[in-house]
């Protein structure tokens, strides 16, 4: 038997002195029966202060420390983890108490700095007379087993290809985001995602490409969202998304231009550049259903209404939904693409030199017209590309279709035309803006001369010193530079002087009530007698009636734009009455 402990224990010094205390306090098979239970694990005695008296092969195997470097210290000086230490002390007390066996875990730091999760069983010697003389604790490394209960776990929760939450985490959240939402009604949404043409990508590049391209945008999308919402996989290219606690309807449709802007980058499949697109559908509780089922269902079912529009864009189901704001996902569905499709036509508006009568130049002005939903106005499409960006892109287009019309009437011998282009507040604030013109007037061959810039007072007012860089380097480009709509904004005279300016518009609210409004009439007066003591050119938009045009004659207004002249017209249409060289009033 003594053979057998020296066998299991490797004891030093006190050897002898354990085995007769362990023999007085039990029989041999007792001693038998505890050395078979405890062959293979981990055996540490403990005297009544819980220091070691006792460490076992096992022991040393997987802390890494020799007996020696253990001997008088106490079991808990080894846990990793503070909490495990306050549990161990207490568990060691009960043991002394009476209150055996102890069973529990904790983590064991070996020397090296491993943690090892060990599940402890303590029991108490005693001698004759009762009294707790040693605690034996016997443990079993469970890392392991651990580590493999815990990826079964993260495997019955999450998708093992994507590493997000899979259908059945995704339902779970669901129906606590749905009760929460119940409770305290509020709001939130449903996103349901699929990518556009990934049967092309698995069928021409193979399914470990489309398993690649799932990996890749399984990663963009959490970005696209707070911490508090929730992505899933749900199921070959699908993907959906849980937005809680939503204050407006507006946050889900920002949520999915963040999705469609991130995947605008290219996907790199090994040697592939890829571009795809997201179609998302949107549901809002409790305005599209009140059950998982029917949330889900809506939100699959906008997710198709985007995917027939082409992809790429973003679908509320909600057909309660005011005719305005469908209005408006139409058009930023539509807008998007509306470049590409070449949907976009300039129509010019002439602007009449007051002193010689004749056509000084023209503006040009955007018009939209979709297959679909018809001609829109720029006043409704205007401000949605600049919410969304696209203005950019579509102002790019503008000036450099302008200023290739403007050299081709050059070239045509009607001279002396000048464009006018407006520049919107994102567009004039673009890094690039610059670069872009100095680029399409060397590609169209357009005389700076003969364009003019417009900006609104609200735009060259933001930041006013750095408006002042940007816009002396464009007028030493040679271009002439008007302020429109003046009088709506907040320019101070001080700064106006400053600017690098050619020409002050009278904004058309001031110049419809001109001859029936006293106010009106003198702020008219001013802008036109400070704009000449500035040495500045002032035209007055929104003519209509000959009344009008007299009263801005007589104050000296240089040039003026209006129906009372013309409507803005097509190409063809302004050619004509460019040549014409004729102006006639009330007629066009």
């Amino acid at each position: 038997m003594d053979n057998n402990i020296e066998k299991l224990f490797k004891l030093s010094g006190t050897i002898g002195e354990i085995h007769n205390s362990i023999c007085r306090s039990a029989g041999q098979q007792d001693i038998l029966t505890a050395i078979l239970d405890i062959v293979g694990a981990l055996v540490l005695i403990l005297d009544r202060e819980g220091r070691v008296i006792c460490f076992n092969h096992t022991c040393e195997e997987t802390s890494g420390y020799g007996f020696e470097e253990v001997r008088g210290k106490c079991l808990w000086d080894f846990l990793t983890r503070e909490e495990d230490t306050d549990s161990a002390k207490v568990n060691f007390k009960k043991i002394l108490e009476g209150n055996y066996p102890a069973a529990y875990e904790n983590f064991w730091s070996s020397k090296d700095g491993t943690e090892h999760l060990i599940a402890w069983s303590s029991t108490a010697l005693v001698n004759e007379n009762s009294e707790v003389t040693y605690v034996i604790a016997t443990g079993i490394d469970i890392t392991e087993r651990k580590l493999t209960e815990q990826r079964l776990q993260y495997l019955s929760h999450f998708d093992s290809l994507t590493d997000l939450p899979n259908r059945t985490l995704f339902y779970d959240r669901l129906s606590h985001v749905l009760g929460h939402s119940r409770r305290y009604n509020q709001m939130f949404a449903l996103l349901f995602l699929d990518i556009d043409g990934f049967k092309f990508i698995n069928n021409s590049l193979g399914h470990d490409m489309g398993d690649l391209l799932l990996k890749m945008a399984a990663a963009r999308l959490p970005k696209c969202v707070r911490e508090s919402d929730t992505v899933a996989h749900a199921g070959a290219d699908e993907f959906v998304i849980i937005l809680p606690l939503l204050e407006q309807v507006r946050e889900a449709s920002l949520v999915a231009e963040k999705i469609l802007d991130a995947f605008s980058a290219p996907f790199y499949l090994d040697t592939h550049e890829c571009f795809v697109t997201m179609s998302v559908g949107i549901s809002i509780y409790p305005g599209d259903g009140d059950d998982i089922d029917t949330l889900l269902r809506n939100s699959d079912i906008a997710m198709y209404q985007a995917k027939g529009k082409g992809g790429n864009t973003y679908q509320f189901y909600n057909p309660d939904m005011n005719s305005r704001a469908l209005r408006r996902l139409q058009l930023e569905n539509n807008l998007r693409k509306a470049l590409e499709k070449n949907e976009f036509r300039l129509h010019y508006q002439p602007k009449i030199d007051l002193n010689s009568w004749s056509v000084s130049g023209v503006e040009a002005l955007i018009r939209w017209q979709n297959p679909q939903l018809g001609m829109i106005s720029p006043a409704e499409f205007i401000p949605l590309a600049e919410e969304t960006g696209v203005i950019i892109s579509i102002g790019e287009w503008v000036l450099r279709t302008a200023c290739t019309q403007a050299k081709h009437w050059q070239d045509i011998g009607c001279n002396g035309i000048l464009m006018s282009v407006n520049l919107s507040a994102r567009q004039f604030k673009s890094k690039n803006l610059l670069s872009s013109i100095e680029n399409i007037l060397r590609e169209t061959g357009l005389p700076p001369g003969s364009l003019e810039l417009e900006l609104t007072e609200t735009v060259v007012m933001d930041d006013a010193e750095a408006t002042i860089k940007i816009l002396r380097e464009i007028k030493n480009m040679g271009i002439h530079i008007a302020i429109d709509d003046f009088g709506m904004g907040y320019s101070s005279l001080s700064y106006l002087k400053r600017f690098p300016i050619d020409c002050l518009k009278i904004d058309r609210s001031f110049v419809n009530d001109i001859t029936t409004d006293t106010d009106d009439a003198a702020i008219a007066t001013a802008i036109i007698a400070m704009s000449h003591s500035l040495k500045l050119k002032v035209i007055a938009e929104g003519v209509e009636t000959n009344g009008q045009l007299y009263f801005l004659c007589a104050l000296g207004c240089d040039e003026a734009q209006g129906y009372l002249f013309s409507r803005p017209l097509s190409v063809e249409d302004i050619e004509v009455y460019i040549t014409s060289k004729e102006i006639k009033l009330g007629t066009n």
